[in-house]
């Protein structure tokens, strides 16, 4: 009996590329032996209830479009029970593609095919801040906005430049947000910060950059940055050096350190992006990992085997 796979695409993503290259990503599943189900998204939202109401009755869900769809999907499963989950294949054609990164998915469709098709699952951790999922970053401040506030049309023509010149005027007039921030273990930072992310990603908008060997999908652990404000040219100098971190460190310019847990506290509402869409606005903001609960199609890398 055939094993069953649900395609969920966004036929907007990539220029319309998931519309272009169906027929080709079906031929690779079905010669893998899948018998295949495709479902186009309609609206917002809706891999995530496609996902909850359909997934369980399907052997692996394959999803094709930016980091966003496949946020829906991994929504989706969460509202299943845990031996409902399957394991989820990822085809990116969004603008940015943080999370294609981190799992160091292979170029072109073919090959993401082939991979989505018959790769091996693992478990990753899966975040939720203030009960909005995330499956790579949630975070504030500075540039944070860009991803949901430019407009498609711009992210279409102008790609990843897009984020970059919604983004560089914020640099004119950046504001800070008075914090105090505890996690899990007991530490506890104040400060005057300008941007914050709880990651699980080696890449962020092309802006911050962490070292492979600094971040596990499925430790239980969030890596953690916080950038202070900057009060001279020297300082800023300091923030764009330390944006590409080869090891964490509580001082400097960029705190950085790792949580299961952690809650943001403000004086005044804090807007929140979680892998790229507005999560919200709130003065308090909790974030947790919730270990390995969803199973993402890629090729682990020998590092990671060895250290699991």
């Amino acid at each position: 009996m055939k094993q069953r796979l649900l395609y969920i695409y966004n036929p907007h993503a990539g220029r319309q590329r998931a519309r272009a290259t169906l027929a080709e990503v079906v031929e690779v599943f079905s010669g893998r032996g899948w018998e295949v189900t495709v479902h186009p998204t309609a609206r917002q939202g809706d891999a995530t209830e496609t996902v909850a109401a359909m997934a369980s009755r399907y052997d692996r869900v394959v999803c094709c479009g930016g980091d966003g769809t496949l946020n829906e999907v991994v929504r989706g499963m969460l509202r299943l029970p845990e031996e409902e989950r399957r394991p989820v294949g990822y085809i990116p054609l969004g603008t940015t593609n943080d999370f294609s990164r981190t799992l160091e998915l292979p170029k072109g469709i073919v090959p993401l095919a082939e991979l989505a098709a018959s790769g091996e699952a693992h478990p990753v951790d899966i975040g939720v801040a203030n009960e909005h999922p995330f499956t790579y970053v949630a975070a504030f401040g500075l540039f944070t906005d860009v991803s949901y506030s430019t407009p498609q049309p711009n992210k279409q023509l102008l790609g990843h430049l897009a984020y970059v010149l919604e983004g560089a005027g914020e640099l004119m007039n950046v504001p800070s947000y008075h914090m105090t921030v505890t996690t899990d273990d007991g530490q506890t930072f104040e400060g005057d910060f300008i941007y914050g992310m709880v990651g699980n990603t080696v890449s962020v908008g092309g802006m911050v950059n962490l070292s492979r060997d600094l971040v596990s999908l499925d430790d239980g652990k969030f890596e953690v940055l916080l950038v202070r404000m900057p009060k001279t040219p020297e300082d800023w100098q300091s923030v764009l050096n330390a944006m590409n971190l080869q090891k964490l460190t509580a001082s400097g310019a960029v705190t950085a350190f790792t949580a299961g847990r952690v809650t943001f506290t403000c004086d005044e509402l804090v807007a929140w992006t979680v892998d790229g869409e507005f999560g919200g606005a709130q003065a308090e903001t909790t974030v947790v990992n919730h270990p390995r609960a969803v199973s993402i199609v890629y090729d682990r890398p020998a590092r990671q085997e060895q250290t699991a």
